[in-house]
């Protein structure tokens, strides 16, 4: 049986998102949606990709129906072609049926079973206006555990529940409203982790928050333009802010974009993304050091820091510059704990570590496996010891 996943996108349709709708659509929706059912995009060729949609509107007489819904479709332009016929109306004034319209889509999944718990689910919110504050009657259902009794339920608590049925939760508004990000977070699945960096400078006051679990979400929100300079300093260290002026105009050259791919680590054995993440190369070095790095990296070793300022290694060694695109709370970790990433490459390997600047990671390139040269070994054969004692064993 072929692989399925599943998205549903849930939209304000008062007066309010009227006037951001078209922007939304297109700097986001379109993309997101494009690469969700690009069968190519982040899962094997055959994978089944089902769109619904649900609009919600305000309690009151503003309003002739409170939420409406549609069926799952698989044709992408036929669902542009539902979004572009929502008529924006009522409302806009107050607050919003949230809580309604995101119960609704939690509905309209199907009860997991162990004929579809491979099944991929996601949650898009749209809206321009505050939850209303009341709450409102979730009624009893069989499908869903989160739902298995009569109760009241404001805007975060459903949220919750979206953990329950393993379904991600995102939302995108063109203002920054705390309420909305509180949803957010209460339908995160890992409330510790750090929030994913969405490219918003086209937009600087919207608020867009993806979930670290929708994969071809935040790949398609992260496609930016590559840094044509950046400055040059010592991979870990930088003496700049004391030379001489900004000295440091001199010591800049130009880097240029030698690969982008996908960054993974492991928890619980299994594979969790973390960021996409582009490398940069000095112009004077070598393009080929790169050429065959494949397009997505795993990491298989938490290891210490200081293998970077190791000079024996120093003279083996290529060093990049590597621009995370989403902050994730994992690299927060490595940075704390001034521990590097070891990364197993065809013919090289690359430990990974974090700079003091934000986004900003610094690789370090070893020619061949050089496992016994640092004293590690590979992960899922490795003991404990002490230099990875303060690392989580599940790494992320």
């Amino acid at each position: 049986m072929a692989d399925k996943k599943q998205l549903i996108l849930v939209v304000e349709g008062t007066a309010a998102l009227a006037p951001y709708w078209r922007t939304i659509v297109s700097d986001y929706l379109e993309k997101v949606i494009r690469s969700f059912c690009d069968s190519e995009s982040l899962k094997p060729s055959g994978t089944i990709a089902e769109l619904a949609l649900v609009v919600f509107n305000a309690h009151g007489s503003f309003s002739s129906c409170l939420v409406q819904r549609s069926g799952w479709i698989r044709n992408a332009d036929c669902f542009f072609e539902w979004l572009s016929a929502i008529h924006f109306t009522g409302g806009g004034f107050g607050d919003a049926a949230t809580a309604e319209g995101l119960g609704e889509a939690l509905m309209m999944f199907p009860p997991q079973n162990q004929h579809n718990l491979g099944v991929e689910r996601h949650c898009i919110l749209v809206a321009a206006s505050n939850p209303y504050p009341l709450m409102q009657k979730t009624e009893a259902s069989d499908n869903n555990e989160a739902q298995s009794e009569s109760c009241f339920s404001d805007a975060e608590t459903v949220a919750r529940a979206f953990v329950q049925c393993s379904v991600s939760l995102s939302v995108i508004c063109p203002k920054q409203l705390p309420k909305l990000k509180a949803v957010y977070n209460a339908g995160k699945r890992n409330p510790s982790a750090g929030d994913p960096t969405i490219d918003i400078v086209k937009n600087p006051h919207y608020l867009v928050l993806i979930s670290e679990t929708f994969l071809e979400a935040l790949v398609a929100l992260s496609r930016r333009s590559g840094i044509t300079n950046l400055p040059s300093q010592n991979p870990l260290k930088s003496d700049a802010t004391s030379a001489p002026p900004g000295a440091v105009q001199s010591t800049k050259s130009k880097y240029v974009k030698v690969w982008e791919g996908n960054l993974f680590g492991l928890r619980r054995g299994q594979p969790v993304f973390i960021t996409r993440i582009e490398g940069y190369l000095k112009a004077s070095a070598s393009e080929t050091l790169a050429a065959n790095w494949p397009p997505t990296m795993h990491i298989v070793r938490i290891i210490s820091q200081d293998h970077m300022n190791c000079r024996q290694y120093g003279a083996m060694a290529d060093f990049l510059v590597f621009r995370a695109m989403n902050q994730h709370g994992f690299l927060g970790q490595l940075q704390e704990k001034k521990l590097c990433a070891v990364i197993r490459l065809p013919s090289q390997t690359l430990l990974l570590s974090v700079s003091d600047k934000a986004c900003r990671l610094i690789g370090m390139v070893l020619p061949g496996v050089v496992s016994n040269l640092l004293g590690i070994t590979d992960i899922h054969s490795a003991t404990a010891s002490t230099t990875t004692a303060t690392a989580d064993s599940t790494i992320c």
